[in-house]
């Protein structure tokens, strides 16, 4: 998978990038099993549109230096220096699932106000 529906603008490209590392603990280091686990739990959650694996993202992540691998390619840490995008640090207290089921429940209740008003 290559994740050929990946945003078209670069920093909404970034956003999502920063979504995917959120939960991720910045004084850990991953094994590269630890770290597809925890890539494939975001993308079951978050990702499922994106036509990417967790193995695409993970290599996404790398490029876009957002995670260190060491050079056998066996554990990955989070990048704290040199990002290319910072975030306040505020949002790693976002809930990614209630904000999404919140933007869903809107979504709904806009598409029920628009059935009510056609019928009016």
């Amino acid at each position: 998978m290559n994740g050929r529906a990946l945003p078209k603008k670069h920093l909404d490209r970034h956003v999502l990038f920063i979504s995917a590392i959120l939960k991720l603990d910045l004084a850990r280091q991953y094994s590269e099993f630890e770290l597809n686990e925890e890539l494939r739990t975001w993308i079951t959650s978050f990702g499922t549109n994106l036509g990417m694996d967790h193995a695409t993202l993970r290599r996404f992540l790398v490029d876009e230096r957002y995670m260190k691998r060491d050079a056998a390619g066996s554990s990955y840490v989070l990048n704290t220096t040199d990002l290319p995008y910072t975030s306040d640090r505020s949002i790693e207290s976002i809930d990614l699932f209630e904000l999404v089921n919140e933007a869903r429940r809107a979504k709904e209740e806009r598409k029920q106000l628009r059935m009510r008003e056609s019928k009016q």
